[in-house]
């Protein structure tokens, strides 16, 4: 688990540090402040800096992946902790645009290579990265089978039952189809019958089972999810971040979001930390994106005066 983070020269971070990080993370800022760039950094950290993670990050932006996106990366690029323990670094070379990469995880040199040579350790994070959009069927239908298999589907059902404490089960036909039957009806109906909520519920609890060990990132946390059922969601998380040891970072907009996690940071035994972004006014480094860190404490404040926070 990550207890600080610092990246330098990624995207819109120009040199970002945040100094504390707790089991769960909520990110908040306004828009272009890097929410969801921090969240592809700590995918990029998981992956060990693998050509193929930058690519995949590109996808989701919609942008294409060729040698100009690796000649973005300034020289001395930088995701890890502080101090220097777990981190990757890219350097890269002006005059014949080659770019290197330096893996340290637990202050071991772990390779040195050409990030063209896809030469990387197979031993990366686990992580999910859960996009502002519902993922395609037939991808929740693989990742429900990996769940099936150890035997955690009734730990799933209870979370969905969050929305209808009717629900009993939950399957995919042989289409992959996302079947839900409820107590007292004669026939299952497809989950896209009960609106956004039930399929933002369901891929959040699935991907948060498929990052054991690792890290979860999820953007825009309050897509889909009314803000009544936003406690019993994040309660949820919490205890699987601690049973699965998970480290969550989530973004929002939503206020009702940070108060909904406020509330349970608070009760829950895991550290939760509230971190806001956004761009500096202080003429020295004006536009420079910088952090707060709000602890426990200071969220107890937050939560009992209703001060605003996004």
């Amino acid at each position: 688990m990550l207890d600080s983070l610092h990246i330098k020269n990624f995207r819109c971070f120009e040199d970002l540090t945040i100094p504390s990080l707790g089991r769960v993370n909520l990110i908040v800022g306004k828009n272009n402040s890097g929410k969801s760039t921090l969240l592809e950094a700590v995918a990029l950290f998981s992956q060990h800096g693998h050509s193929q993670a930058l690519k995949d990050i590109a996808k989701m932006r919609g942008e294409v992946f060729s040698k100009k996106t690796l000649s973005t990366l300034e020289g001395d690029s930088y995701i890890g902790d502080s101090p220097k323990k777990n981190y990757i670094q890219y350097e890269h070379h002006l005059k014949n645009g080659r770019v290197d990469v330096i893996v340290v995880i637990n202050g071991k040199n772990l390779t040195e290579k050409h990030v063209h040579e896809q030469l990387f350790p197979e031993e990366n994070h686990t992580f999910s990265f859960i996009k502002t959009t519902i993922y395609p069927e037939k991808e929740l239908a693989k990742a429900w089978d990996k769940i099936r298999i150890q035997k955690k589907d009734q730990l799933l059902k209870n979370a969905l039952q969050i929305i209808d404490k009717n629900i009993d089960d939950v399957f995919y036909t042989t289409n992959q189809v996302t079947m839900i039957s409820v107590s007292g009806e004669e026939e299952a109906r497809s989950i896209k019958s009960m609106g956004e909520g039930m399929s933002r519920l369901l891929q959040i609890f699935l991907y948060a089972y498929q990052a054991k060990g690792g890290y979860l990132m999820i953007d825009e946390f309050e897509n889909g999810l009314h803000y009544s059922i936003q406690e019993e969601v994040w309660e949820k998380l919490f205890d699987l971040a601690k049973e699965l040891d998970i480290q969550v970072f989530a973004t929002t907009h939503s206020q009702d979001t940070i108060k909904a996690f406020s509330k349970i940071a608070l009760q829950s035994e895991e550290e939760g930390r509230l971190i806001s972004l956004g761009r500096n006014e202080r003429e020295i480094d004006k536009g420079k994106i910088t952090a707060l860190t709000y602890n426990e404490d200071e969220i107890k404040l937050i939560a009992e005066t209703g001060m605003e926070v996004r």
